[in-house]
């Protein structure tokens, strides 16, 4: 086949449709199909030249296949659960998870711990647990990404591979991966996972190529990848065994994608694994869970900027402001400059739990939305324009106003 260095017009048009495909199979929030699932599974070792696994260990999300592989793989972990079992009274002799019960099960929910306990008790015995061998995720990952890469490399001129890559491939990661696939990743990570449904922008990629320029033979190797995406969600593949996790089965985003819910959780697993957030931003559950709790004290001493914005949104300045006897400083007459306060904080100091003074920057950024900035009280800022330049790292006479783009 002569290499590919243009696409036509009717080819071009086809992006949306790939898009569109991909995005609603990255967000799907269906049951997997386990069956497909598992026949992707043995069809993604067998193309990375891997022999298939002997297990399939089905859980209900990526936390309790972390810590299902965490029982099975890690000594310490389990003399930890054990530890914590003697402590709570339990025997220390009974199998693992059960063991999860009384460690993890009072931070992640009886739900998680219940899935665990499923996923070891029913599927992974003492014959397993001694021959699960080392972690092959890596190596079937890199085998088929090195060796599809290649092949369309070769086949596929760079612009058009550009053209492809910016239209469909980075339209679905913002979609899937940046907006749900990271927050998943960020709050459990661990070793070298297969991402499932949340592979879906590089699916999206050598899809195009596959059905639309007839690379078949150059993308057959990718087809497990692509046939887990569509079917299930994360896995976690070793050499006798492959943990995978059901898809999440609740997915809310506000307009921009982002994940977001004012009420409950944003995203969750069918074992009660949740993640909260507030427009693209992880929150405690307790923010979201309990509003009328949320005090702004916790929200101003959160050490993560995006999450103490998420909060100051959440609660509002109007609460802030009334509840913390916040005093205004100084206001620059130039609206981007912003408002020094000065605000009480209750309980700061744990040593005397007396009430200290903070002082926090008021600003607005180019979309309307409002925040606060920590201020150093030794910093010495008695006006906005010095608390600005204290930010940057300048001296008031050096900081300049940026420019605003209209």
């Amino acid at each position: 086949m002569p290499k590919i260095n243009s696409l036509t017009p009717e080819q071009t048009a086809r992006f949306p449709e790939f898009v569109e495909k991909w995005k609603r199979i990255g967000l799907c929030t269906d049951p997997a199909d386990r069956p497909a699932a598992e026949a992707a599974i043995r069809e993604m070792y067998r193309l990375g030249g891997k022999k298939p696994p002997a297990k399939i260990v089905w859980c209900g999300s990526p936390l309790s296949m972390g810590v299902t592989r965490a029982i099975i793989l890690d000594k310490k972990f389990v003399e930890g659960i054990a530890a914590a079992a003697r402590k709570a009274g339990t025997k220390a002799d009974i199998d693992p998870g059960s063991l999860v019960g009384a460690s993890v099960g009072a931070s992640v929910g009886a739900s998680v711990r219940d899935s665990v306990w499923d996923s070891v008790g029913a599927s992974v015995g003492d014959s397993v647990r001694a021959s699960v061998g080392d972690s092959v995720g890596a190596s079937v990952g890199a085998s088929v990404w090195a060796s599809v890469r290649d092949s369309v490399w070769a086949s596929v001129g760079a612009s058009v591979r550009a053209s492809v890559r910016d239209s469909v491939w980075a339209s679905v990661r913002d979609s899937v991966w940046d907006s749900v696939g990271a927050s998943v990743r960020d709050s459990v990570s661990y070793g070298t996972a297969v991402w499932g449904q949340h592979e879906a922008g590089a699916c999206a990629f050598y899809d195009f190529f596959r059905t639309v320029n007839g690379l078949v033979v150059e993308t057959d190797k990718f087809q497990g990848l692509t046939n887990l995406a569509k079917s299930a969600g994360w896995a976690v593949p070793h050499s006798n065994i492959c943990w995978v996790s059901e898809r999440h089965n609740i997915l809310l985003r506000d307009e921009n994608g982002r994940l977001h819910n004012a009420g409950g959780p944003a995203c969750a697993f069918p074992d009660g694994w949740s993640i909260y957030a507030w427009h693209g931003v992880r929150v405690p559950m307790e923010w979201i869970e309990k509003p009328n709790e949320l005090r702004p004290e916790t929200v101003l001493k959160a050490t993560n900027l995006e999450q103490r914005r998420a909060g100051i949104e959440m609660l509002g300045w109007d609460r802030i402001l009334s509840q913390l006897n916040a005093r205004v400083l100084d206001q620059d007459p130039d609206p981007r400059v912003g408002t020094l306060l000065e605000v009480d904080l209750p309980g700061a100091d744990d040593r005397r739990g007396s009430t200290i003074k903070a002082q926090f920057l008021r600003v607005q950024c180019g979309t309307g939305r409002q925040f606060a900035l920590g201020i150093d009280p030794a910093s010495g800022a008695r006006t906005a324009l010095d608390a600005q330049a204290w930010l940057q790292g300048l001296n008031a006479e050096d900081f300049r106003i940026p420019q605003v783009r209209t």
